[in-house]
């Protein structure tokens, strides 16, 4: 997958997509090992269908790939939001916030909400979210609410741009 973002480049590995990127970026993630550090790389977007497609969305320094599965009556979602800036704590789990509120909203509207109970059987991380940026801003950065309604909006559309192929190549899915 060609990325804009200069120094960081995204492959696929097994069933996954590595997002490398040639300096550490500052990261936190819904995954074991990933609450506020420093990594060169990350793997997200792990599938069971081999046609399933990854959405990639790029605007000003924000960059946004999605993808939705739907396995075994369950929409498996994965996003990974990468900000070309420093970005304090706080911000980034403003972020994850935003992006967990996008998800909710996109599923609600695609009708794609999981209605069971959570279970081990397909596992119960029905959300993968994925947060980097640059590196941890040195100072608390100004509240600039600008920055979470782009965030949602590229979330949003890549989002439904995931739900929209799933429901044309899935026919169990939205």
């Amino acid at each position: 997958m060609e990325l804009e973002m200069n120094g960081v480049i995204a492959y696929e590995k097994y069933n996954g997509l590595v997002i490398e990127s040639e300096e550490p970026l500052y990261v936190l993630a819904n995954r074991k090992g990933y609450d506020f550090k420093y990594a060169t790389k990350f793997d997200n977007h792990y599938y069971n269908n081999p046609s399933l497609k990854r959405f990639k969305i790029e605007k000003d320094g924000i960059l946004v790939i999605s993808t939705v599965e739907y396995l075994e009556k369950k929409y498996f979602t994965n996003i990974s939001l990468i900000l070309d800036v420093k970005l304090d704590n706080l911000t980034m789990i403003n972020l994850y916030r935003t992006v967990v509120e996008s998800i909710a909203s996109t599923s609600w509207m695609a009708n794609a909400i999981n209605k069971d109970k959570l279970d081990n059987k397909v596992g119960n991380f029905y959300n993968i979210i994925f947060i980097a940026c640059r590196s941890e801003a040195d100072v608390n950065i100004s509240f600039d609410i600008s920055l979470f309604y782009e965030v949602k909006e590229l979330v949003n559309e890549a989002l439904e741009k995931s739900f929209d192929n799933l429901n044309m190549d899935n026919k169990g899915g939205v």
